[in-house]
């Protein structure tokens, strides 16, 4: 039995400390709705990243001279340097640190520049080991184009499975992404939730379900968030 329903991702996180976000097709986005969502419920948060992210404002870095102490709250970014534009990753004992600091502390895990969909490189992705919960998001806008056009290293890609860089994305291609080599690598798969975001970019959103309903069955995913962050849309997918 199918139980679908409209949820607030914020909910299912406010009691936990370390979140941790990997994949591609929107997990910033998700990262700041969350974080507007737990600022709002009288959460302070913190966050940070062991990779990279966009370092807007409020940010502060951690370095020899910082005294995070006396940071803003409740909301803050936090990197280790400033490269650019963008905010370099923290370590696990940062991390540690911002967790005394902070009711939560949501961590970017993985890079995937803008692409809907990622094949991890040998060192992606970065999650801390004491992660209370990760999510996995992948962007459903990369159905029905091309490999090279939606995959971030599409070369590692077409190499493990092979494929042609040229193939489409179908269902069946996608589905294939979750799992343990590429975007389940690393993630604990007790404590995980797999976000499909960017429904509203379906011509027919309902093949979001049925992408959920096909994961969930394959038995490796227990829970599915459909999502459209644009809209601050999410529906959630469990079977009974």
């Amino acid at each position: 039995m199918w139980y679908f329903r409209r949820i607030s991702p914020v909910q299912s996180i406010h009691r936990l400390k370390y979140i941790t976000f990997v994949g591609a097709g929107g997990k910033t986005s998700l990262i700041e709705h969350m974080a507007k969502g737990l600022a709002e419920a009288g959460k302070s948060v913190a966050i940070t990243t062991t990779t990279k992210i966009y370092a807007w404002e409020p940010y502060r870095l951690m370095d020899g001279d910082s005294r995070p102490e006396e940071w803003e709250k409740p909301f803050v970014r936090v990197g280790k340097t400033l490269q650019g534009e963008k905010l370099t990753g923290v370590n696990f004992q940062d991390i540690i640190h911002l967790g005394r600091l902070y009711d939560v502390v949501l961590i970017e895990a993985d890079g995937a520049k803008g692409k809907p969909i990622k094949f991890p490189a040998s060192h992606e992705p970065v999650i801390p080991p004491f992660t209370d919960w990760t999510f996995v998001v992948a962007g459903l806008d990369a159905l029905s184009k091309k490999v090279e056009d939606t995959v971030f290293r599409w070369e590692l890609f077409c190499k493990a499975i092979p494929m042609d860089r040229h193939s489409i994305v179908t269902p069946e291609v996608f589905s294939g992404f979750f799992s343990d080599p590429i975007l389940l690598k690393g993630v604990d798969k007790t404590r995980f939730t797999v976000v499909l975001n960017k429904y509203d970019a379906l011509m027919a959103p309902g093949k979001a379900a049925g992408l959920a309903r096909n994961l969930i069955s394959a038995g490796t995913v227990p829970t599915v968030i459909i999502s459209s962050t644009l809209h601050q849309s999410f529906y959630e997918i469990t079977r009974f």
